[in-house]
């Protein structure tokens, strides 16, 4: 029983293992030491870049998300349409050939797309997110407030924090010969940027009956005379732009069968301004410009530099129209006073924006 040597304590292997394995050991010894007294070091900071801050797209421009708008239920009495709190818009100026909609890749760029995996799971969420729309929740959002998602912003928006309308590339209701281009509507394909640079724009955008009589409420002669007014006493700055968007093939095509009634009652020049667009309307331009039910009719106010001023959606209120037509008689007013610019000259390539407000600024 003399001879039974005992096993050694947990600190004399620690000091065994040390002195055996010196290198291995050290990490280990000083990896269990714990200072719980001690503060955790300050995260690492990366530099600061030269590149401005990009905002995300999705950032609130209404008193609520776009996208937590949009995920509402149907059946939710309790929702309220809300004003613009900032100004809505896309982050970069319209140029013409953008949002046309048309694969432009060539046979080596869509083989690396094809054996990219990031770019299956993109597509692969885009896919998901549109399968899992309900076919009918536009419609069935028309219960409530008649689709009104937010109200008219009383004043317009600075010029100077506003954000730009997008680019739309359709085809116009005027007889024009086609062009050698493979625009995706025979030659035929219009740039909505191109006729806007340069004017005040009352921009109005629908894809059916329902929602031109929405328009009307805003727009037509009878429903706002003022505005009507306004427009025909100042057509060397101001104009109108109509955007017909239909994404369904069905409808595309029943809309150019009996296209000839749109024509009805429109001067050349403003069938020249009437463009029908079937794609490129992506859903970041959708959201940026609080375009939230495609069943809705939606009217903007667009400066000569394409920025969005002043929005509207759904049926007017009384308060709407008032403030949008003190809108555009500002609009005009800030286009006569500004500098000419030869014809057909793009005002596009423009400086840095300024940072946005974090309170909502107008005049």
């Amino acid at each position: 029983m003399k001879d039974i040597i005992k096993a050694p304590s947990q600190l004399g292997l620690r000091a065994l293992r040390f002195i055996a394995f010196p290198e291995v050991a050290q990490p280990c010894l000083h990896g269990a030491r714990r200072h719980y007294a001690t503060p955790p070091p300050p995260p690492i900071q990366s530099p600061p870049s030269d590149r401005p801050a990009v905002r995300a797209i999705n950032s609130p421009l209404l008193t609520q998300s776009p996208r937590s708008l949009r995920g509402r239920k149907d059946d939710d009495p309790e929702f309220q349409p809300q004003p613009l709190a900032r100004p809505i818009g896309m982050h970069s100026p319209p140029r013409p050939g953008d949002n046309m909609g048309i694969d432009r890749r060539n046979l080596a760029q869509k083989r690396e797309d094809f054996v990219n995996y990031d770019k299956h799971l993109e597509k692969r969420a885009q896919m998901r997110k549109e399968i899992s729309k309900p076919y009918f929740r536009d419609w069935s959002n028309l219960r409530f407030h008649k689709g009104k998602m937010f109200t008219s912003n009383e004043k317009l928006f600075r010029g100077e924090y506003s954000l730009w309308f997008p680019n739309f590339f359709g085809k116009t209701l005027h007889k024009e010969s086609a062009r050698a281009v493979k625009d995706g509507y025979g030659g035929q394909g219009r740039d909505s940027c191109t006729a806007m640079d340069g004017k005040v724009s009352v921009v109005s955008i629908l894809s059916s009956q329902w929602a031109q009589g929405q328009v009307d409420t805003f727009c037509s002669a009878k429903q706002n005379p003022e505005l009507d007014h306004v427009l025909q006493s100042s057509k060397d700055v101001a104009q109108r732009i109509w955007i017909h968007y239909e994404p369904n093939t069905l409808r595309w095509w029943l809309i150019q069968l009996f296209k000839g009634n749109l024509r009805r009652g429109k001067s050349v020049e403003e069938q020249k301004r009437y463009f029908m667009v079937r794609r490129g309307v992506s859903e970041e331009m959708k959201e940026s410009i609080g375009l939230l039910n495609e069943s809705v009719g939606y009217v903007y106010l667009v400066d000569q530099e394409c920025r969005i001023r002043w929005a509207g959606n759904a049926v007017a209120e009384p308060a709407e129209r008032e403030s949008m037509v003190r809108g555009l008689k500002r609009l005009i007013e800030e286009a006569r006073k500004a500098p000419k610019r030869s014809s057909g000259a793009q005002k596009h390539a423009v400086g840095p924006r300024m940072p946005l407000p974090a309170e909502p600024k107008s005049l």
